[in-house]
């Protein structure tokens, strides 16, 4: 039997970039409500900071590069990179420390690299090293 060769990925499905981060959000809110209930309200002023500027500065770096804000924002990788952020840094770390990280993660380790796709690290890790 031969086999033909061709370059990956060699299992090709119809997945979306938006229902993947739909997906991974999903699998984050048991994380969330756990770390809730074992923590308290200090995480979800974490999650509710880091969205916040996650956001904010996905929009404003998007409109500087003239990128289209429905697509860009609709794919949720901002959204992601905000909630794993928050769950990573401590429950009780200052809303500054949070502010610094979010915009560390999306601005520089996210869009000075291009974008969604392509950057050599996770964005929210980068964000939590920095800080």
């Amino acid at each position: 039997m031969l086999f033909q060769k061709s370059p990956s990925p060699h299992i090709k499905t119809s997945i979306s970039v938006q229902s993947m981060m739909l997906m991974v959000f999903y699998a984050l809110i048991p994380g969330a409500l756990a770390s809730f209930y074992f923590f308290g309200w200090g995480v979800i002023f974490n999650l509710l900071i880091a969205t916040s500027v996650s956001l904010l500065s996905e929009a404003v770096i998007l409109k500087l590069r003239r990128r289209d804000l429905r697509t860009s924002l609709g794919d949720g990788s901002a959204l992601i990179t905000a909630c794993l952020l928050a769950l990573a840094l401590p429950p009780l770390a200052p809303w500054w420390l949070t502010t610094i990280a979010a915009l560390f993660a999306i601005v520089i380790a996210k869009h000075l690299y291009g974008g969604l796709g392509f950057n050599p690290f996770n964005p929210a890790m980068v964000g939590y090293i920095v800080v």
